[in-house]
């Protein structure tokens, strides 16, 4: 029960409350039924005594013929063969033969007042009156009997008309019970996609207040004040961000500037300049942190939207390869790339892009060792383009190659611990290409390199005519 939907509860809830009422409906109605004809059939037979009564009176004069009356009376009387006269002491009057008696099961009853009882004849039920009365001067004990099979018969049709309608009527009130829940929690539906709708990106968006008041109402004026007190929350913390950075990146700015001005001063043989080298290092070690503990923060709150527009992605793959360029020469790495003669078009963030890039070839420098080789390919496919950055670096296992983009995790291996870094940059890739609808993607051997693999679906209007003529070949 618990696992269904509101709307199935409510629905069967309203099934069995209406179950329910029909049941008790039909079971009063049928002992309404029941004790009505009950009553108009004693109400027949009274009047049958009554009758009896007027027509003895009207016969006064035959005073030696009363058994003849009784007769007479018996035989122009509708079920008159259930009719009986009988002494105080229970001793038959009329009829005289005991044999068209026998229909009385019960005829020892104080009928003082007129008492009736049911019981059986031939098969059938009849209803019997006792009642004591003065006949011509005699106290007499009076039987009237009247036969209940038309009344049975009502009941029983009546009883089947229930158990006709009420499968019947239990299906139209399932029916019904689903739609006024669909109809009852249609605002719930439009305040869910409404609230659906509200990111981080929209936080000053608010829920329609609507015109009712009711439950409704109040839990939207909850809902739209926890909206308030989180886009401030919000707000508070990118506030605090930007200051931070900007304080930090200030004094990082000015130790660096410092470091390489004495850098500059000092000769090559002096023996502080390591010291200053260090300094720098480490500076731009905490630059390089600052961004991207910055890049998270944006990231897990989508402040930063992604702003798309037409790029060529061969242009953009020389560019970060450039950048990189002197550091991979200083270090021993040749460095090469690849792309199209014609170019790639997509529809991207460039800035994102270059740090998705810039993340992967500075992983590169950092993990392929002297006289290795960087080697960047842009290639194009049915819908797609896909970028691959491989290396002969160290290369990683299995196991890291299913962790490696997951935040502040590093590998632990000797020759990793050299270098620095805060496990943030393969998330931070991994989320820039999330906000592209892209793949990221690894494959690695250790002691012999990985390949980091993008994959960015192109639209249409993105592939660029050269790509159209390989896709139509």
């Amino acid at each position: 029960m618990h696992k269904l939907s509101v709307r199935a509860r409510l629905a069967l809830w309203y099934c069995a409350v209406t179950s329910a009422g029909l049941l008790l409906f039909g079971l009063l109605s049928l002992g309404v039924l029941r004790f009505a004809l009950l009553q108009v059939k004693q109400a027949s037979v009274a009047r049958r005594e009554q009758r009896l009564l007027a027509f003895l009176r009207q016969n006064q004069a035959d005073e030696g013929n009363t058994a003849r009356q009784l007769r007479n009376f018996s035989t122009i009387t509708h079920e008159g063969n259930l009719f009986q006269l009988r002494a105080p002491d229970g001793s038959l009057i009329f009829p005289s033969a005991s044999d068209d008696a026998d229909w009385l099961r019960t005829p020892d009853a104080n009928c003082l007042k007129p008492v009736f009882f049911r019981q059986r004849f031939q098969g059938d039920p009849i209803i019997v009156m006792c009642h004591v009365m003065l006949l011509k001067g005699r106290i007499v004990r009076l039987y009237l009997g009247s036969s209940l099979e038309e009344d049975s018969h009502i009941l029983l049709i009546y009883r089947n008309a229930l158990l006709l309608l009420v499968p019947c009527l239990l299906g139209a009130a399932a029916f019904v019970g689903y739609l006024l829940s669909r109809h009852a929690l249609r605002p719930v539906d439009h305040l869910t996609r409404a609230a659906v709708r509200i990111g981080i990106a929209n936080l000053y968006e608010r829920l329609p207040v609507p015109e009712a008041r009711d439950e409704i109402r109040e839990l939207v004026l909850a809902w739209n004040q926890l909206l308030d007190r989180l886009e401030e929350a919000v707000s508070r913390l990118s506030q605090f961000s930007t200051d931070v950075s900007h304080d930090l990146r200030t004094s990082i700015t000015v130790m660096l500037a410092t470091a390489q001005l004495a850098l500059n001063r000092h000769p090559s043989t002096d023996p502080d300049r390591e010291d200053l080298d260090r300094i720098v290092d480490e500076c731009r070690t905490a630059s390089t942190l600052l961004d991207t503990l910055l890049s998270m923060a944006r990231s897990n709150t989508f402040v930063h939207e992604v702003t798309l527009r037409r790029i060529d992605l061969s242009q953009l793959v020389i560019a970060s390869c450039r950048r990189i360029e002197d550091l991979a020469e200083q270090r021993g790495i040749i460095l090469d790339w690849i792309v199209p003669d014609d170019p790639v078009y997509a529809q991207a963030d460039e800035l994102m892009l270059h740090r998705l890039l810039g993340i992967l070839l500075d992983n590169a420098v950092k993990y392929t060792p002297q006289h290795g080789e960087i080697r960047v390919e842009l290639s194009g496919a049915p819908g797609e383009a896909v970028i691959a950055v491989r290396d002969t670096g160290i290369g990683m296992s299995d196991q890291v190659c299913r962790q490696i983009f997951n935040r502040y995790y590093q590998a632990d291996m000797r020759e990793r611990k050299a270098q620095s870094g805060s496990g943030l940059g393969l998330s931070i890739a991994r989320w820039i290409a999330e906000a592209h609808h892209a793949e990221l993607s690894v494959e690695s051997v250790p002691a012999r390199g990985s390949v980091f693999r993008i994959r960015l679906p192109l639209t249409p209007s993105s592939i660029s005519a050269g790509a159209l003529r390989e896709i139509a070949s």
